[in-house]
């Protein structure tokens, strides 16, 4: 079975694209907005009172902490929701896919928006760049580290044997 060694730009470019992709998944977290108003668009959460919980419990069920999604529209005193996920007091989460909810601004604790969470960003990248460097220190154990599979190596002439060390 002849093993085939990755090149190095393959290499540069499985890490650089694993690197890119950490930087973008999960590195965001909800934090409390001071904005008065939020564009249409934007994601965020709002973290229900009690006065919530009880007036939205039929249309979301009961014990529902926090309401996460996409603002599709703002008035002076609602917000509509298209609901992502809903969070609740035991910390299980549910998904949902998009169904719009409008909620009061006196159902509301606490605004949240979505915003690049610095922690998160540096563990994803540090997490990624280990398993692609792991997966690029056992690939050259595996291949015996040359590098080149064995390319480039000189054929020995014909009539010539090799018997390695002896």
């Amino acid at each position: 079975m002849k093993v085939v060694s990755l090149p190095i730009r393959f290499r540069a470019v499985a890490l650089a694209a694993v690197l890119c992709w950490a930087g973008a998944v999960g590195c965001y977290s909800f934090v409390p907005s001071q904005a008065s108003s939020m564009q249409p668009g934007r994601e965020m959460a709002v973290e229900l009172n009690d006065l919530g919980r009880l007036n939205l419990s039929p249309m979301i069920g009961g014990d529902v902490a926090q309401i996460a999604g996409i603002l599709q529209q703002q008035t002076g005193t609602d917000y509509t929701i298209k609901v992502s996920e809903l969070t609740y007091l035991n910390g299980k989460t549910a998904i949902w896919s998009g169904e719009p909810v409008t909620i009061r601004q006196d159902y509301v604790r606490t605004f949240m928006e979505k915003k690049v969470s610095p922690g998160k960003t540096a563990a994803a990248v540090l997490a990624s760049a280990g398993v692609v460097g792991g997966a690029i220190l056992a690939h050259t154990i595996v291949s015996g580290g040359s590098g080149n599979g064995g390319e480039g190596k000189p054929v020995p002439p014909p009539g010539t044997g090799y018997r390695g060390h002896q």
